[in-house]
């Protein structure tokens, strides 16, 4: 791939840019496959201490969390100390750094911002962390829906996991599609009746039904 897509800043005394770009290189083409497009002049930063990460999201973060996105730039944890600063293991970069490419190809091309279930249930479908987080508790998505609710309720794994059967359900095509519609029909900031609402009107069938179709299976 082309390289100028991102510019790499990192600690070169900690990090070898060679293994750095190639690990942000695999997480890239894999957004591009997904969406079919380049997004170029990414930045992505890595950091090495909690207390930046801190300092990066203006605030006291909790060990889950290892990466953030802000408009084309990521701040992520290096894979050197990734485990020393979290509560995730090693294993998980590859899955969190295309997890956060995801957001920027998401926010560039589709422009959707709730619901946030599937705001993240994209990024994390397109990672593939439906394989690595199980749904262990599910909640209304209405509770998933918008940032205070979303933050009460942070369930990664239900969005994953249900997004995965939207786009198995429906088509990779039809749900970008949809995506892209979202924000026109009900803004970027809307209610969770009027999601589902544009739902019914798209797809031809309740949220609901289809919500309570993945549950059942997903119980199965």
């Amino acid at each position: 791939m082309n390289t100028k897509n991102y510019v790499l800043d990192f600690d070169s005394q900690i990090d070898q840019k060679q293994k750095l770009d190639k690990l942000v290189s695999i997480s890239y083409l894999k957004n591009k496959k997904f969406f079919g497009e380049n997004i170029p002049s990414i930045k992505i930063t890595f950091l090495y201490t909690r207390p930046q990460m801190d300092k990066v999201c203006d605030q006291k973060t909790p060990g889950w969390l290892v990466g953030y996105t802000k408009n084309k730039q990521i701040f992520i944890f290096s894979p050197s100390i990734f485990s020393q600063v979290s509560d995730h293991p090693d294993s998980d970069f590859p899955y969190v750094l295309t997890h956060e490419l995801a957001h920027i190809f998401s926010n560039e091309l589709l422009g959707f911002y709730y619901p946030l279930w599937l705001h993240e249930g994209l990024a994390g479908y397109i990672a593939g962390q439906y394989k690595i987080r199980k749904v262990k508790n599910t909640d209304q998505f209405s509770k998933l829906h918008d940032a205070k609710s979303w933050n009460q309720h942070p369930n990664y794994p239900q969005s994953f996991n249900f997004t995965k059967y939207l786009v198995n359900h429906f088509g990779k095509q039809k749900i970008t599609q949809f995506l892209k519609q979202l924000p026109k029909a009900v803004g970027k900031h809307h209610y969770p009746s009027e999601f589902e609402k544009f739902f019914q009107q798209f797809f031809k069938t309740e949220f609901n039904n289809i919500a309570q179709n993945w549950l059942n299976t997903h119980k199965k």
